[in-house]
């Protein structure tokens, strides 16, 4: 495109104005615009979080002919009242969750994907309501309104929840719908966030043919939704919690791999303590680490008493399973799940860093760490399962779960559809390949990255055995021309000593390297996603096909490392070696510099809610700066579910 046919203005929407062609000020329209199009990323789920009426009546009023078409032409909201619980003993795990209902509130509301692969389940308690209508094609979008609506039951139910989204008018014959497919809507490619909900005042119990009036009201940027009637009064906000806690709940592979590997070494441990004489026989004891907020410790709870754990050896010496979960603020909630479920007596959580606590008098047999993320090692596993070892197990006689872990990656070649994208190249986003996860299998099927390699081994831990790979260099061959700007990378555990069990985050699309593994009892977790590292500048390596590649790996305490031989490395402020940055062009420096900004504002904000009031001053002025704005201050990379819950958690 030529540069006379497309203006680039750096300017915040409202500060945009039609100024003088021969001015000073070159960085504005010079002229009034016959077409408005509004970016789809100034749409929330819920269809006007970031603003988009004000910048709406800021366009038609100083920058549109009389006649202009505008995109899209405005919107409607549609809401349903619904009832989202946790589980009472449906579960994959057969627990009662309910205490975890107590945290679901909140100031704003939070946004999810309703037909997406791993959601809480929910119910329709009543129809679909039109709420709202937005024509931007009028002279000017009112900026607040409220309507009332009058709900019938459809069933017996607890509503605790109005979900509501959008569909949108592109043209007078073009839609954008986001119905949930569970409301018969269209389906919609993509698993992305295009739901909204909002938690009510106070949960309410309905019966099939019950009347509710709600009321719902919009402002600048938000929609809310309140029970006019009937009356319920509210209830104290005493416990909250990330929702991806509630989403771990409904993971039934990854359940299942570890209740099947605690029942083989608590099996294996029982049958050690029955050649002990009884009175010289040490009491059970498990640590459960990266506990949440205690699914794995109930569950090795209950395989301990399955297994011959008495009612009185627990009175005697008290827990057998030891949880340490470093979210304070999830305690007493997950203290009450305990309770729900009778385990009180047999579950003890510990929201101390392990590494800081005193050496303990009695010694575990077993340890089940959850310290792992997409690509093994960025939990901390490395380092917090060591401490453990020190300061909690017997010196020479435990179990760790998982027992063996394997990496395995593949070189992948992303973006290079964008250079020829629906007749554009867009190659330039290829700058913000940032993220630490990918979902291989999506972008295998969607032809957004290409597979430049056989799958091969990165490194083999033996966490039973304490054993740790060195770092050293992989030769592996191209399986075509082309570049490698990627080295995916994902994890099979090995959970029991046996290597019966194995959980693993191994794509659906990716032959195993050894096909042996499908004869196991295997286990993928979900959502399925792997690690990633990106390539950036010249770290971008031209390949041809079958000419052998070099690459070096290692780690860190938390993150495998790729890196090309010849590599400069220089040392971050934390003491850390990483390759030297490489060149990048000036907007990328400035997504940088609020990257950064937004990490610091996060350890602040995580400061807050770790430890309370010792750094609570840093985290309420972080809360402040982005949890008490509508959807996040756009000035900064949080996600907006962050945000709602970091304002949540300082009313605690």
């Amino acid at each position: 495109l030529k540069s006379q046919q497309v203006k680039f203005v750096h300017r915040p929407s409202h500060e945009l104005a039609v100024v003088d062609p021969d001015g000073e000020d070159e960085n504005n329209l010079t002229g009034k615009v016959d077409v408005v199009v509004l970016d789809y990323e100034l749409f929330d789920p819920g269809f006007i979080g970031k603003g988009v009426l004000a910048r709406v009546n800021h366009v038609k009023k100083k920058l549109c002919t009389a006649d202009h078409m505008i995109v899209p032409m405005g919107g409607q909201i549609f809401c349903a009242p619904c009832e989202i619980r946790c589980p009472r003993g449906e579960g994959p795990d057969g627990f009662d969750w309910r205490a975890g209902d107590e945290t679901r509130w909140g100031a704003f509301y939070e946004t999810g994907n309703f037909d997406g692969s791993l959601r809480e389940p929910w119910r329709c308690l009543g129809s679909v309501h039109e709420v709202f209508e937005f024509d931007f094609t009028e002279p000017e979008v009112k900026m607040s309104g409220q309507t009332d609506l009058h709900f019938v039951a459809k069933e017996d139910g607890v509503l605790n929840s109005i979900v509501f989204w959008y569909k949108m008018s592109l043209t007078d014959s073009v839609h954008l719908d986001h119905t949930p497919m569970d409301l018969q809507g269209h389906q919609v490619q993509g698993d992305y966030n295009r739901h909204a909900y909002q938690w009510l005042a106070a949960p309410l119990e309905v019966s099939k043919g019950d009347e509710v009036h709600i009321r719902a009201s919009y402002s600048r940027s938000r929609i809310r939704f309140e029970v006019m009637s009937p009356q319920v009064p509210t209830k104290p906000k005493g416990v909250g919690c990330p929702r991806w806690l509630f989403l771990r709940l409904w993971d039934e592979q990854r359940l299942e791999a570890f209740r099947k590997a605690i029942e083989k070494a608590l099996e294996k441990i029982m049958e050690a303590r029955e050649a002990i004489p009884k009175l010289d026989r040490p009491p059970l004891r498990v640590v459960h680490m990266g506990a949440g907020l205690g699914q794995i410790s109930m569950v090795t709870a209950q395989c301990a008493r399955e297994a011959g754990v008495s009612e009185n050896e627990i009175e005697t010496h008290g827990y057998s399973v030891v949880a340490i979960e470093q979210m304070p603020k999830v305690v007493k909630l997950a203290n009450r799940v305990f309770r729900d479920n009778h385990l009180e007596g047999d579950v003890f959580l510990c929201s101390e860093d392990v590494r800081k606590l005193p050496s303990q008098p009695q010694r575990a047999q077993l340890v089940v760490c959850e310290h792992f993320d997409a690509g093994l090692l960025g939990e901390g596993i490395l380092v917090l399962l060591n401490a453990a070892r020190i300061k909690m197990c017997n010196a020479f006689d435990h179990q760790v779960i998982p027992s063996r872990a394997t990496i395995w990656a593949a070189a992948f070649e992303f973006g290079e559809h964008l250079n020829d994208y629906q007749g554009f190249n867009l190659s330039a986003f290829n700058h913000y390949r940032t993220g630490l996860m990918a979902d291989v299998d999506t972008a295998l099927a969607d032809g957004s990255a290409r597979q430049m390699s056989n799958v091969f081994e990165v490194f083999k831990f033996d966490f039973e055995k304490n054993e740790m790979p060195n770092a050293h260099s992989i030769t592996f061959t191209p399986l075509a021309t082309g570049k490698i700007t990627a080295i995916v990378f994902w994890y099979e555990m090995h959970m029991d000593v046996e290597g019966d069990v194995i959980l693993t985050n191994w794509p659906e699309s990716i032959p195993p390297a050894d096909f042996s593994m499908m004869e196991k009892d295997l286990h993928r977790i979900s959502p399925l996603r792997q690690a990633v590292c990106h390539f950036q500048g010249n770290y971008i390596r031209e390949v041809v096909k079958d000419e052998p590649v070099e690459i070096d790996v290692g780690y860190q305490q938390a993150w495998p490392q790729f890196v090309w031989p010849g590599t400069e490395m220089v040392a971050k402020e934390s003491g850390e070696r990483i390759p030297k940055p490489p060149p990048m062009p000036r907007h990328r420096l400035h997504f940088e510099k609020m990257k950064t900004e937004t990490e610091k504002l996060e350890q602040q904000l995580q400061g807050g809610l770790m430890y309370d009031e010792e750094i609570l001053g840093d985290g309420y002025a972080a809360a402040e700066r982005i949890a008490l704005e509508p959807n996040g201050n756009p000035n900064y990379l949080i996600d907006p579910n962050n945000a709602n819950f970091f304002h949540m958690m300082f009313f605690l």
